[in-house]
């Protein structure tokens, strides 16, 4: 799948320098006509998405909430599967680029420093949190339709991935005894997902730090015993 990322400032300050014009570069910044149509539609669909849910969400809706015509929406997208997974698209590039930092550190780092499962699971947890309001949404969507699903479990088995490598290691050095490394990698990465999901429902209650905290110690001190 191909993302979008805006160009770097150091592009910008580059393509300035050598056109020697404002206007170039308020031009290449300034968002077409076409991406504003296309964001209106996005933020439309998560709108009824949230309020409704996946199943009960149908394209009628998004058109209406959008406040354009039927042929405008299918210019953008084929399906509300299609700009469900537009918006999904956002939170699995937070994950991927998350992933690759918290791999590299995991490597450089001993498998005992409490810093290493702190920053991993904080990351986690402020990406999920800025996406809460969706965390439902995904799951309906991953239980009712394959492609979510594959999407949803790949996202998962980036940070599981990880995990299960740290673990392994720690076995090698005494610790996690009797503990199947790649089941205990999956259950602590759906334990800070439905973590997520509890703060957001209000069940668990707290400050996303706090809780965070908590859930590194907890995390932590299990595997450490």
């Amino acid at each position: 799948m191909l993302y979008w990322e805006p160009t770097s400032s150091r592009t910008q300050q580059s393509v300035y320098r050598s056109s020697g014009t404002a206007e170039r570069v308020s031009r290449m910044s300034k968002p077409s006509k076409s991406d504003i149509t296309r964001e209106r539609l996005k933020a439309a669909a998560r709108d009824v998405f949230v309020e409704k849910g996946y199943h009960r969400t149908k394209v009628v809706d998004i058109i209406e909430r959008a406040g354009c015509g039927h042929g405008t929406f299918y210019d953008y997208f084929k399906s509300k599967d299609d700009v469900l997974m537009a918006i999904l698209s956002e939170l699995i590039l937070e994950l991927e680029r998350l992933g690759e930092s918290s791999r590299i550190l995991m490597e450089r780092i001993a498998f005992d420093d409490y810093d290493a499962i702190r920053i991993l699971l904080r990351g986690i947890s402020d990406i999920f949190n800025r996406h809460g309001d969706l965390n439902n949404v995904y799951i309906e969507a991953a239980l009712e339709s394959a492609v979510f699903s594959d999407v949803f479990n790949a996202f998962h088995s980036t940070f599981s991935r990880i995990l299960e490598s740290k673990i392994r290691q720690m076995g090698g050095a005494g610790k996690c005894e009797g503990i199947d490394p790649r089941i205990a990698s999956q259950i602590l990465v759906t334990l800070v997902g439905f973590t997520s999901y509890g703060r957001q429902s209000g069940f668990i209650e707290g400050e996303n730090e706090k809780v965070t905290e908590n859930l590194g110690l907890l995390v932590f001190r299990a595997l450490n015993y």
